[in-house]
């Protein structure tokens, strides 16, 4: 079950985290190609990558169903 809450704050977390460097490379590209750059599914990317590092790192620590705790 923790492991569930994980990967739920991880896919929300890394969706955040992909917003913010979305906006931090398109603020970079307008100010050093004076045009939008960007990519579009980055937080998407980001939550699903973040996901999965998550249940990754939790299967090392612990047991498979036990989340962060040894």
């Amino acid at each position: 079950m923790k492991t569930i809450a994980i990967v739920v704050l991880a896919l929300i977390g890394g969706f955040f985290a992909g917003i913010v460097l979305s906006e931090i490379i398109g603020i970079i590209g307008y100010f050093l190609f004076d045009s939008l750059i960007g990519f579009k599914l980055l937080p998407f990317v980001s939550a699903l990558v973040a996901a999965g590092v998550a249940v990754a790192v939790a299967r090392r620590r612990g047991r498979p169903g036990d989340g962060w705790s040894r």
